[in-house]
């Protein structure tokens, strides 16, 4: 048999071999509308509490105060509002607590790839059904791209003060050192859909996070936004 043969043969064999797989089951909708919307909630509550008050030249110790006291709680809110697990991760994380899963950091991974190749990042998403044990569960991923403001906790030139405060909060830092531009982590979304092949209970909401005595408040909106 020639070389030209053979190759076509294995190409067929490749093609054929393919379409034995199983198609992979596609996400509905729904469920992606659901994330893209917790994310652009969390993203506009950010903007209008926090990205702001930096571009109004606030001192930022001030600032990175009020994010730390309240930022936390709105994950948890997000997720209870729109019954899903809605998180933020990076393959660099500040609190370890956010690192990423096997799901989440192979994604990003690939982010980055296709940042370097020159693709534009606000096109990214990855939403996939995947089995994780008994459970088959929606996933859903949105990289976050650093902008100027975000670099006054996340970039190189940190003022002293925030660098004093990270590290006495936070010894494990790896959120630092960022430019104007990069992937700085991203918008995670889990939502069980079966377990065992049957429906999953109903979503058990969460309690936010305490808020200790003498915190900087926030605007306290009466709903996240679109969500309810």
């Amino acid at each position: 048999m020639s070389k030209g043969h053979t190759v076509a043969g294995w190409i067929v064999f490749a093609l054929a071999a393919a379409a034995c797989e199983p198609r992979a089951e596609r996400p509905a909708e729904a469920d992606i509308l659901a994330a893209r919307q917790a994310a652009l909630s969390f993203d506009q509550r950010l903007r209008r509490e926090i990205i702001d008050r930096i571009v109004r030249e606030e001192d930022p110790v001030a600032v990175y105060l009020a994010y730390a006291d309240n930022v936390p709680g709105w994950g948890t809110e997000i997720s209870n509002a729109a019954r899903l697990d809605f998180s933020r991760t990076a393959l660099g994380v500040r609190n370890p607590a956010s690192a990423p899963d096997d799901w989440e950091r192979r994604q990003m991974e690939l982010f980055n790839f296709l940042a370097d190749s020159g693709q534009d990042p606000e096109s990214f998403e990855a939403a996939e059904i995947v089995q994780e044990g008994k459970e088959t569960v929606f996933r859903w991923l949105r990289p976050v791209v650093m902008g100027e403001a975000c670099l006054t906790c996340h970039g190189e030139a940190l003022d002293s003060r925030i660098k004093l405060l990270l590290g006495q909060e936070y010894p494990l830092d790896e959120a630092e050192g960022y430019s104007e531009g990069q992937l700085g982590g991203a918008y995670s979304v889990r939502k069980v859909l079966s377990i065992d092949g049957k429906p999953p209970p109903p979503y058990a909401t969460q309690p936010r996070p305490a808020r200790p005595a003498g915190d900087a408040q926030l605007t306290q909106p009466a709903a996240v936004e679109g969500l309810q």
